[in-house]
Parts: C-alpha cells; sequence; structure tokens
C-alpha cells in the first residue's frame, strides 16, 4: 500500500522539483545584453532619405528618389513636392522655365540653396555669375552669402572626434566605450549617443503672429537674401517672376529659411537639407518641417546628379554613337565582302597534257619553298638502289660513283643536300635519276 502511494505522489514530487529549479533559475540569475555592431542594409546607406520616406509612409504619404534632376521631366502632379538638392546642373534653361510654369499652376517646391563657388568672391560677383551659378533661384531674386557668424564658433566635441577615430582600431567602439575605466569618456559616450546633439538656437518661423518658435538644427555657412528686402516697400519690379515672400526663418547665423508665393504655388528655399537625413531626422522639429512644407502630399526626392539615367543619356548621345556604328558596320562589310571583277572569257585553246600540268605543279612547289617535296620519292628510290652496290654505304657510294664516273663526294651530296637555286636542282634531279637506272 505504501508502494501505491508513493507511485501515485512522484508525479507531483516531479512537477514540483520542476518549478523549484525554474524559480531558482531566475532568481539566481539575471539577463546579460550583449551590443553588436550590424551594418544597416544597403536601401538605408545608398538613400540618405531612406528614413524621411518611410516617415511619410507611415503618415500615408507616398514618395520617390528621383535619381538625377533630367529624369525629374515630364513632370507630376501639381499635387506633388518636390525636393530638390543644390546640385542642379543638369537643368536647362527651357526646364527651368517649365518647373517654374509648373510650381506657377499650383505646384510646391523645396529647394536647397546653391551659393557661389569658393573660386569666385562674392563681393566681386556679378549678376551673370549668379545667374549662372543657380538659373532656377536667381530669377525669384534668391542669393546665397556667407553668414557673419562662422561655423568654426561651434564647439567641437572631443569624445566624438574619438569615437569616430576608434572603428580604426576596435571592432565595438561603442561597447569599448561605455565599458571603459575613464569616468569621463564613459559620460561622453553616453551623452553622445543617447542624448540628442546640441540644442541649436530658436529658429524663428515667421509665418503668423501666433506662430510659435520651432526648433531646427540648422548650422550653416551662408544665409538667405531676397532683393524684395532691399526696398522699403518690399517691391523689386526688375524680377524675372513675380514672387512674394510669404513666410521665412532664421537663427543666429541668418535667415536659413525663406518662402515665396509663385501664383498658385510656392517656393521654400532651405540652406541645408541634411535635416532630413537618416541620422537627423528624428531630432527638434525636423520631422514636423516636413510634414509643414509637404503638406500630406506625395513627395519626390530629386537627387539632382549631373549625370542622367542610362537610358535617357543613350538617347541624348544616340546620333553619334548610331553613325559610328554605321560606319564601322560598313568598313567591316567592305573588308569582308568579297569583291568580283568583270567576267572574263574562257579562251578557246587546246587542253593542257598532263605534263604541262607536272611543270606547273613543280613549279609552283619550288616557288613557295617545297623543295624537298619535288626529290623526296626520287631521293628514296635512290637510296633503295645503292644498297644493291654493298651492303656498306661507304663502299656502295664508291662503286656508284665509279660506276657512273662521278665523284663519291658528289653522289653523296646528292643524296643529303637541299638545292639553293634551280641549277643545283637540276644537277640533283639529274645525278639520283642516273644513279635510280643504272646497273652494276
Amino acid at each position: 500500500m505504501r508502494k501505491a502511494h508513493l507511485r501515485r505522489a512522484f508525479p507531483w514530487l516531479l512537477a514540483t522539483l520542476l518549478v523549484a529549479m525554474i524559480a531558482g533559475y531566475y532568481a539566481l540569475t539575471e539577463p546579460v545584453t550583449y551590443m553588436q555592431r550590424v551594418a544597416p542594409d544597403n536601401s538605408i546607406t545608398r538613400n540618405p532619405n531612406s528614413a524621411a520616406q518611410r516617415w511619410l509612409a507611415q503618415r500615408g504619404q507616398p514618395s520617390e528618389r528621383i535619381l538625377s534632376a533630367a529624369a525629374l521631366f515630364p513632370l507630376p502632379d501639381t499635387r506633388t513636392t518636390l525636393v530638390i538638392d543644390k546640385h542642379r546642373g543638369m537643368l536647362t534653361p527651357n526646364q527651368v522655365n517649365t518647373l517654374l510654369e509648373w510650381v506657377q499652376d499650383g505646384g510646391e517646391l523645396v529647394v536647397e540653396a546653391r551659393p557661389l563657388p569658393s573660386l569666385i568672391e562674392a563681393s566681386d560677383a556679378s549678376d551673370a555669375d549668379w545667374q549662372d551659378n543657380d538659373p532656377l533661384l536667381f530669377p525669384l531674386g534668391i542669393t546665397v552669402w556667407d553668414s557673419p557668424v562662422p561655423s568654426e564658433s561651434i564647439e567641437e566635441d572631443p569624445v566624438r572626434d574619438l569615437i569616430m577615430a576608434l572603428p580604426v582600431f576596435v571592432d565595438s567602439p561603442l561597447q569599448y566605450c561605455l565599458q571603459s575605466d575613464n569616468e569621463e569618456l564613459r559620460e561622453g559616450c553616453a551623452r553622445l549617443v543617447c542624448d540628442a546633439p546640441p540644442e541649436p538656437a530658436p529658429l524663428g518661423l515667421h509665418v503668423g503672429d501666433n506662430a510659435p518658435d520651432r526648433r531646427v538644427q540648422l548650422f550653416s555657412d551662408y544665409v538667405i537674401w531676397h532683393d524684395s528686402w532691399d526696398d522699403e516697400e518690399g517691391e523689386t519690379p526688375h524680377l524675372e517672376w513675380p514672387v512674394e515672400v510669404t513666410a521665412y526663418a532664421d537663427n543666429d547665423y541668418g535667415s536659413q529659411l525663406v518662402q515665396l508665393g509663385l501664383g498658385s504655388g510656392q517656393i521654400s528655399v532651405l540652406t541645408d537639407l541634411s535635416l532630413w537625413s537618416n541620422e537627423r531626422l528624428l531630432y527638434f522639429d525636423h520631422a514636423w518641417l516636413l510634414a509643414w512644407l509637404t503638406a500630406d502630399e506625395p513627395v519626390w526626392f530629386v537627387r539632382s546628379v549631373a549625370m542622367p539615367p542610362l537610358a535617357q543619356w543613350l538617347w541624348l548621345k544616340a546620333p553619334a554613337l548610331g553613325v559610328a556604328l554605321l560606319v564601322l558596320l560598313g568598313l567591316w562589310l567592305w573588308y569582308r565582302i568579297p569583291r568580283q571583277g568583270p567576267r572574263q572569257e574562257a579562251r578557246e585553246e587546246s587542253s593542257r597534257d598532263y605534263l604541262q600540268h607536272l611543270h606547273a605543279s613543280g613549279y609552283f612547289q619550288w616557288r613557295t619553298n617545297q623543295q624537298a617535296a619535288l626529290v623526296d620519292v626520287l631521293r628514296k628510290q635512290a637510296e633503295q638502289h645503292l644498297v644493291r652496290f654493298h651492303h656498306q654505304r661507304d663502299k656502295a657510294l664508291a662503286l656508284a660513283a665509279k660506276t657512273l664516273s662521278v665523284p663519291a663526294k658528289e653522289l653523296e651530296t646528292a643524296l643529303q643536300m637541299q638545292p639553293e637555286t634551280r641549277d643545283q636542282f637540276t644537277q640533283q634531279v639529274s645525278l639520283l635519276q642516273s644513279l635510280k637506272n643504272c646497273s652494276h
């Protein structure tokens, strides 16, 4: 009866032991987190606006990435917002006019300001220099000048510089930094990784009397200037396009954003578009600014590289390329196709006999340095006949030379040499033929 009782209690004891082991494991151990560097996907590293596009997709705003300004045409519907960077070298004057007319019809354009190259001093620049540098914004009265507050005034972070140098020596610089014995280094690393960047001065966005200040990290070496600010009444009659400044934003560095009204649309000009990059979109009011400028409409991020798409480049270069290929094809056909001359009438003469054919064949072999083939068979027959004189070659040569009344050396030469002239060839054939036909 005791065995039966133990048999019934054994499963409960086993379950109790298992629960105790699990409870003891969680009570006596703690989870350990390991940091491991993982390379981002190529679709992210190659697209600096990947985070912005995904954020817009969560808001229900479709977005696309256009590689080159040349691929921008034909332009989309005016409900689409175009975000174009400062490398607009492929835009022709006709395309610039088409783009501005598109804005005038109700399109929304966000453009990065394009300063003059450093080789040209802004103070010495003429209107032609500004026009050639940025044919899109100069007709609207927009120019870009050096900031009165240099960017060198921003304090450099030595901890950031150290971490940027660590990947050369350490596989995981972040883990090395956080686990360091140096308390100052650990605090600086945590501040750099976990905290937001240093907060910039408030970007005063002048759109209305009750509009709150927005904070946007726009540290730039340049400021934007509109020609209408030179006039007391805010009018610039010399502008090629009738625009009106509807909003602007500035900070301690100067004007960083200017919004112009053109017809039914508007153009927003910024000194820098990197605030919407993968690294900076999440900070401050960067995402809000993107939403405010795009107004819940589809967005195209245009990367204005100088090289157009491959298909379009081939189409532009097709005439020259096609002519070159046709010329090469014609030369190749001229070289490969056999060319026939005029028809030659057959001569009415008697057919040649076999001796003439033999003479022509022998002459051809002589001209093509095939003398050995002409006497090879005759030389073998002469060698076979020489053996009949004696089984020793020296005595056979002496007997054969005596029979033919020629020196033995001359007979040996005829059996071994390769003739160089026609006379030598004739003498050799005559001597070998005599050796072949002689009797002993």
